[in-house]
């Protein structure tokens, strides 16, 4: 769906307020940060509230250019309703749907007296990307969100920052995790998120304990894993596959710490080391350089990390990309573009990418 325009909103930015629509998924809504920097940089005195899922409110919370943040909590009609009734009682004058679903359709439609803007997926060229009908690389889902204020009159941005605010108090968090731990500035400290949501974007656990292992022996490095309260299973099935001791197996962030102090740790990191999830977009926007391990999804759906990074991936697969998310198995069977995504490949493109992060 093209970018749409309802009705006009007001010219003077200290009488904008825009509400700003996007629910899920993880790295969808921490992708948000670079359009927040835009609105705040060009029209300072707007009242900017973002609406998304509870779980996600963390990657938007501390952006200094926000007015507040309204979660969606829980699930069913109940939930939703006293959610729109929050959103009705904000008043907006600007609504902007970067999520275009079902849902945020419905919010749009009881906020008729504001302006709306929907922004261009490209859910059709997507998917013809995956069915090899179309060349042409999607784009980036950043520059998606910001291509909405065109008409607004935004001029394109000389340059996009991705960054991923932290509050104070997780500030506070990370100096006194790092003494506590004793950790110094001179440690390496790399990052891995084992996890994904769909099975075909998921590389083999057994290779991720191989890759941690080798990197703890040949850098002396410190560990920390990251992933969902869900993944805490698979990453303690990762550490006890490792060789070394309990320490240098590495901490399970998940098991003991929130996604804001997530966020904070992520920070720490030299490198980050992942699959095409969420998680990858979290250590890119706290800094991190990140080294991506691509199965059944490509960068050229537009969902690649925006910072520093490497690509890791199997080449000369037809078949590849299979699908625009993600799938719960391989179509094909033979799950070649993880099987064949060695550990030796993987390695290759971590050392590189330490020598560039020191």
């Amino acid at each position: 769906m093209k970018a749409k325009v309802v009705s006009p909103a007001p010219a003077d930015s200290a009488k904008k307020k825009i509400l700003i629509l996007r629910y899920s998924s993880l790295g969808d809504v921490a992708l948000v940060n670079p359009l927040l920097d835009r609105l705040w940089q060009v029209w300072p005195e707007a009242e900017i509230h973002l609406a998304t899922k509870k779980a996600y409110v963390p990657v938007v919370a501390a952006h200094p250019g926000l007015s507040g943040v309204i979660p969606l909590e829980g699930k069913g009609l109940g939930a939703f309703f006293n959610h729109l009734s929050r959103l009705k009682a904000l008043q907006p004058n600007l609504v902007l749907d970067l999520h275009d679903s079902l849902r945020t359709h419905l919010v749009l439609f009881f906020l008729k007296n504001a302006r709306a803007l929907v922004y261009d997926k490209e859910a059709v060229q997507r998917r013809l990307l995956v069915r090899k009908a179309r060349k042409d690389e999607s784009l980036h889902t950043i520059l998606k969100y910001l291509k909405i204020l065109e008409p607004l009159g935004f001029r394109p941005a000389s340059k996009i920052n991705f960054e991923i605010y932290a509050s104070k108090k997780n500030q506070a968090f990370l100096r006194e995790f790092l003494e506590r731990r004793k950790i110094s500035s001179s440690q390496i400290v790399v990052g891995l998120g084992p996890g994904a949501r769909w099975a075909t974007k998921r590389w083999g656990w057994e290779r991720y304990a191989e890759l941690a292992s080798r990197l703890v022996e040949d850098y002396r490095c410190q560990i920390f894993w990251f992933g969902s309260g869900e993944e805490v299973s698979l990453i303690h099935k990762i550490q006890a596959r490792m060789r070394g001791t309990t320490l240098e197996r590495g901490l399970c962030v998940p098991e003991y710490f929130s996604l804001e102090q997530s966020l904070s740790l992520l920070s720490r990191c030299e490198l980050f080391i992942g699959n095409d999830s969420g998680l990858t977009h979290l250590a890119s926007g706290r800094g991190c350089r990140v080294v991506v391990l691509y199965g059944s999804t490509a960068p050229s759906l537009g969902f690649e990390p925006w910072g520093p990074h490497s690509v890791v991936e199997v080449a000369g697969l037809s078949c590849r990309p299979c699908d625009v998310h993600g799938k719960s198995s391989c179509p094909l069977g033979h799950f070649k573009c993880m099987q064949d995504l060695t550990v030796d490949l993987t390695e290759g493109a971590v050392q590189r990418s330490l020598r560039r992060s020191r």
